[in-house]
């Protein structure tokens, strides 16, 4: 065990700068050979280790429940390393391409390992198409994947720190990737003023703060002022309206930041604070264009909330800052049309005209490397002041209508630090609050940890690597931004750097009091606070009682028929009662009298009773297992047939209190003194001590003094031959269900006995017919047995806890007529007049109501409450939340497709027949890509199982024409280029199965605009094979053109992409010597022996006396450029990869093999347009940083 991962020992403090454990770092390569035969879910590497930390790779074959590749770094002797282990490490995960290094995927992360996080990574590391893909370099020849990890295991700080009283302060807690969020809270609470207008934005006492930002924000700010501890942002992020994989995908602090204020500033609109955020953050910058040799200016003011440096390239912020307003020549063909003089040659440039009493300054670390074409971070040293004086040299930075009464003279008030690379890593921030308590102070907030820093650890540690620094071997550089190894590059670096103007401090230093702070807020706080203390105090002296969770009759009223239907009761909602374990269940009792109003001697306790059959039941009474009401608490156990007595917990005991109404106290017995019964008595027993029992009383107790050690506690007893029972009733009508009460009844009564004590618990006449079942079981299935005259009770097998459910005689008919039966339960629509989602009436006309008892329960078992979204148009990877509303049905699981898309067609207002609905994936929470067919599914359980998990949501559209016949036909997305191989328009197609690619060709004439003639010279139409064709593309590789007779039903759109284009006019009167060639886009990597295609390609064709310079002219008008414009790129030849150049007076036809599909050419030969370096357009950029990188920030609330 490496000293980094030990915990201190109890009672040891680390406080101020240590001596530090030595860096450990390796290099580690993982072969997965056969990786397309892997089967396992998960696959791990051997172990490996840096220094004596062991690793291991955790690698998920198909996906982490995505279509990603998944790759993790995962300690491999977490299990053996002691309970409070730790262990920070920086670490970059690289998949190399063997074919194209350009695309080889390195990530990089910073992360604390601990016993409850022991694994950290990537779940979407690189697309698993591309990964399987043979051509697409992944894989090596024998179908290897080569996966490489960097880890270097950095100091971690010791765990046992008290924040608060160390430094006054209290961190946030990391949700798992929050850390951005959890710095700029922090940057933002320090700033008084800001938290001030955040305690004034209106909240009321009801608002849901997992609704309201504002709220949110209170408590957090609140918190971080009272706390002890640190601070959980759930509520915070879940008004943002982020779920879990929000929370663990890590943002960019700058974008939160401009979302954040933007969102405040939207909601502070017509409040007493309006306008606070504009009046910290809002500066104004002046941009002009200056005619040189006239006297004519342009001006225009702009708004800005936060400048963006370059950091690359330049020393200190005043670099940066120069080349911010640096002029730009406008001359020769970029010169400036005036208005007033025409084009002119000009200025251009940009001045502040007002900067903001708090400035936040952006440092541009990453950027995209035009040669990998990959993000990059930028690390090199770049020198921040803590005082920064922007009126200096003349007030350069300023235009001359600025105010020149104020001085924009600055303090640094917060440096935030991001470590790691472009694709993860991690944040925290150094603050110096304000307040003479911290002067010359500076605090470093990473997350829960809060400690006390020096200054030139705050700044100066954090510029960045510098070159020039020691390098000497092992060498560590402590002290200065985290410590590493002087012979390795630093990692962190200031991402983001906020000012305070030293005239400004006075007014943001305002005092924030409890007077700014609403009462209902400071109330509820205080409430929750003391709540939360009572719980820790609790939690501290659990070990010495246990929690008596006791229903009662009042209980089960109040929640059968609203909640629970099944069973009896729900615990979690019932009475707590603690009691110390060393205290006897006499004392249980004379708290219950206390707390519930109930004397004693009508106490009749029940121990709950798991049962084979799943259910939950009051089986055994108290005194049958525990005979002595003198017995300790820690004596009492819960039946758990399946654990064994030894094994059973104690820390919590449930029992239902049964009141016995008409139990009176004990007689003397004749000794003197008050008589002690058997915990079960006879008839006759009982009789010969105490006289015949009360009518209906069962039996009868004692109380005694409780001071009497030497007499036990009597209580109501039972009769050997009782039966305590459980009653529901059915009301068929309303559809209710309703407890009604308890009844004490004996083995050898019938139906008939039964009868009139129901008739008189629900307070029905005496003449109404009844029909009594018993409820039996819920798991697996509904069973009721109707209980009847010819059996007893206990032949009938009836127990302890058992439940009767009735109902009346006959059975009504149901609402709107129709036969009593209920196959399937009746779909509910919403009442969207209601406000908050709720149940609307039934209605009938969908599936008969269920009138009798066992298809209630039936029907109660396979509800459902359906949340139905509207499918979106286009693939929306970016949250369900920002489409409108759900509507929310009640269904049942039974239901058929044809009862539920009646059921949608219903609730969203059209013809059933035209819906169409789509299954949702639970993993994902997107719909899945393929819709459901007409019937495709019999039942709605069906709709919502997905991959082994049941999910509640639905999506549906609605189609122009009945599904049936939409099925019946294909759907075909077809992109239509140019002649100059551009796409102009993607069109979707609805066509015939039956219909053949020219048919859907002609139809696509139709739709787009055609750039050639549909007719040659003599006016004779081309027929549609000399017109227009149909391509199969792949990775920038034409793969086949379709025949005119194939059948569309064929065609794939899924996977491969089908282009349509007309036919270049030279090719609709090809010779029979002549040719059709592939032409694509490439980059020749020498240094890789690698050709890279990209790009868009098409066909030409050749004649056999083409040479290089006729080829070059007809591709260079092809692509519409000039030949000066196509001279920087070069033709060859590409055989099996071979690249070969042409000579300018060598026939290009011959170097291409003969074959039988001459007129669509060969895959493996093809002509190459070479580019001088990657493709480093737009399309590349988008294609690559939109493929590996995450989602941009929204906030919802």
């Amino acid at each position: 065990i490496s000293p980094a991962d030990a915990p201190l020992a109890v009672g040891e403090r680390v406080i101020g700068p240590q001596q530090h454990p030595e860096n450990e770092k390796c290099t580690y390569t993982w072969v997965v050979e056969n990786f397309a035969r892997i089967r396992l879910p998960k696959y791990y590497s051997p172990v490996f280790y840096s220094g004596p930390h062991a690793w291991r790779l955790l690698m998920f074959p198909h996906g982490n429940n995505c279509t990603m590749l998944s790759v993790y770094l995962d300690v491999a002797d977490g299990p053996q390393l002691p309970q409070n282990w730790s262990r920070q490490a920086h670490f970059s995960l690289t998949l190399r391409n063997e074919l194209d290094a350009t695309r080889t995927v390195t990530k990089e992360s910073d992360h604390v390992f601990h016993a409850r996080a022991n694994d950290w990574g990537f779940r979407e590391f690189v697309p698993l198409k591309d990964v399987r893909d043979p051509g697409g370099g992944f894989l090596s020849s024998s179908g290897a994947l080569k996966i490489e990890c960097s880890v270097e295991v950095t100091w971690q700080p010791q765990q046992y720190f008290d924040a608060k009283k160390e430094t006054g302060f209290v961190g946030l807690k990391n949700q798992g990737a929050t850390c951005y969020m959890n710095s700029l809270l922090q940057t933002l609470e320090h700033i008084p003023f800001f938290r001030k207008a955040v305690y004034h934005m209106p909240t009321r006492e009801e608002e849901d703060p997992e609704s309201s930002i504002p709220l949110a924000l209170q408590r957090i700010f609140y918190k971080l002022q009272h706390s002890d501890t640190s601070v959980s942002t759930k509520q915070l992020t879940k008004s943002f309206g982020w779920d879990a994989s929000d929370t663990f995908m890590q943002h960019d602090v700058q974008e939160l930041n401009r979302i954040l204020v933007d969102k405040l500033e939207e909601k502070m609109k017509g409040t007493s604070v309006e306008g606070t955020m504009a009046h910290l953050f809002q500066g104004k910058l002046t941009n002009y264009v200056k005619c040189v040799n006239v006297q004519d200016e342009s001006r225009r003011e702009e708004a800005f909330y936060d400048l963006q440096l370059t950091v690359k390239g330049r020393k200190n912020i005043y670099e940066a800052l120069d080349e911010y307003v640096t002029e730009e020549l406008l001359d020769g063909e970029n010169q400036y049309m005036s208005d007033k003089f025409g084009k002119q040659d000009a200025k251009k440039g940009v001045r502040f005209k007002s900067l903001p009493p708090v400035l936040q300054l952006h440092l541009l670390r990453f950027e995209f490397d035009f040669a990998t074409e990959q993000m990059v971070k930028v690390n090199s040293r770049f020198e921040f002041p803590e005082w920064l004086d922007l009126d200096a040299d003349g007030r350069k930075y300023l235009t001359d209508d600025s105010d020149p009464n104020t001085r924009n003279y600055y303090k640094l008030h917060s440096v935030l630090v991001h470590s790691g690379g472009p694709n993860g890593g991690h944040y925290w921030v150094f603050v110096a609050p304000f307040g003479a308590e911290h002067a010359n102070k500076w605090y470093k907030f990473d997350d829960e940890r809060v400690t006390c820093v020096s200054a030139s650890e705050a700044i100066e540690g954090s510029y960045g690597d510098d070159s020039t620094a020691d390098t000497r071997t092992g060498a560590l550089t402590p002290g200065v931004g985290g410590y590493y190894r002087g012979g390795g590059p630093k990692v962190s670096s200031a991402y983001m750097l906020v000012y305070i103007r030293e005239s400004a401090i006075p007014e943001l230093n305002c005092e924030v009091g409890d007077s700014d702070i609403v009462p209902h807020l400071r109330a509820q706080l205080q409430r929750e606070q003391i709540d939360k203390m009572r719980k820790r105090k609790e939690r501290n002296e659990a070990h010495l009682y246990t929690v008596m969770k006791v229903a009662t009759e009042a209980d089960l009223k109040a929640q059968i028929g609203d909640e629970t239907f099944f069973d009896l009761v729900n615990h979690d909602k019932v009475p707590r009662f603690r009691i110390k374990k060393e205290e006897s269940v006499a004392d249980l009792k004379r708290m219950l009298e206390s707390e519930l109003n109930v004397p004693v001697h009508k106490q009749r306790l029940w121990l709950w009773v798991n049962r084979q059959n799943k259910t939950f039941r009051p089986d055994k009474p108290l005194q049958q297992e525990y005979p002595d009401e003198m017995t300790p608490i820690m004596d009492l156990k819960e039946d758990q047939p399946a654990v064994p007595v030894y094994a059973r917990a104690q820390a919590e005991v449930r029992l239902y209190l049964e009141v016995v109404e008409d139990a009176q106290p004990p007689p003397a017995h004749p000794s003197g003194g008050v008589a002690a019964a058997p915990p079960f008595a006879t008839p006759g027993e009982y009789a010969d001590t105490y006289g015949a029992p009360p009518v209906g009383a069962g039996a009868v107790g004692a109380l005694v003094d409780p001071m009497d050690a030497d007499v036990s506690l009597t209580y109501p007893m039972l009769r050997p031959d009782d039966i305590f029972l459980f009653v529901k009733f059915f009301d068929p009508l309303e559809q209710s269900l309703t407890f009604v009460g308890t009844h004490l009844a004996r083995f050898s009564d019938r139906l008939s006995s039964l009868v009139p004590v129901l008739r008189a618990l629900r307070g029905l006449p005496e003449n109404v017919e009844l029909e009594v079942y018993e409820e039996v079981e819920f798991e697996a299935q509904v069973p009721f047995t109707r209980i009847v005259e010819a059996k007893t009770l206990k032949e009938a097998e009836l127990q302890h806890g058992d439940i009767i459910v009735f109902q009346t005689l006959p059975i009504p008919e149901p609402p709107g007529g129709g036969a009593a039966t209920a196959t399937v339960a009746t779909p509910m629509a919403v009442d969207a007049s209601a406000g908050e989602p709720g149940v609307g009436p039934l209605d009938p006309s969908v599936a008969p109501v269920p009138m009798t008892i066992p298809h209630f329960f039936e029907a109660v078992k396979n509800r459902v409450t359906v949340h139905l979204f509207k499918l979106p148009q286009v693939s929306d990877t970016a949250n369900i939340r920002e489409r409108e509303p759900p509507i929310k049905l009640q269904m049942d699981k039974r239901m058929t497709y044809d009862d539920v898309v009646a059921a949608v067609g219903r609730a969203v207002g059209c013809n059933p027949a035209h819906v169409r609905l789509t299954m949702h994936n639970c993993y994902t929470e997107q719909p899945k890509p393929q819709p459901l067919k007409y019937r495709g599914v019999e039942q709605l359980l069906e709709m919502l199982m997905s991959f082994q998990k049941t999910s509640d949501t639905l999506y549906y559209e609605v189609l122009d024409i009945p599904l049936v016949e939409y099925d019946s036909k294909k759907s075909l997305k077809v992109s239509w280029h140019n002649q100059q191989c551009e796409e102009t328009k993607v069109l979707n197609l609805l066509l015939a199965k039956e219909t053949t690619v020219g048919q859907a060709l002609e139809m696509i004439a139709q739709q787009v605009d055609l750039e050639l003639p549909t007719a040659d010279s003599a006016g004779v139409v081309y027929p549609v094979s000399k017109r227009l064709r149909m391509l199969e593309l792949f990775t920038a590789r034409i793969y086949k053109v379709f025949a005119y007779d194939e059948m569309i039903e064929n065609i794939n759109d899924q996977y491969w992409t089908i282009r349509a284009e007309e036919v270049p006019m030279e090719e609709r009167e090809m010779g029979p010597d002549d040719r059709l060639v592939h032409v694509r886009h490439f980059h020749n990597d020498v240094k890789l022996s690698m050709i890279n295609n990209f790009g868009d390609p098409f066909m030409v064709m050749l004649t056999p006396a083409d040479t290089q310079g006729t080829v070059r002219r007809r591709i260079a008008q092809r692509l519409k450029m000039t030949e000066e414009d196509f001279a920087q790129f070069k033709i060859a030849t590409i055989n099996f990869g071979r690249v070969s150049y042409l000579d300018d007076t060598e026939p290009v036809l011959g170097r291409f093999r003969s074959q039988e599909t001459a007129a669509t050419g060969n895959f493996d030969d093809y002509l190459g347009i070479e580019h001088p370096g990657p493709p480093a357009g737009p399309q590349a950029r988008k294609r690559l940083t939109s493929r590996y990188h995450d989602k941009p920030i929204k906030i919802y609330g």
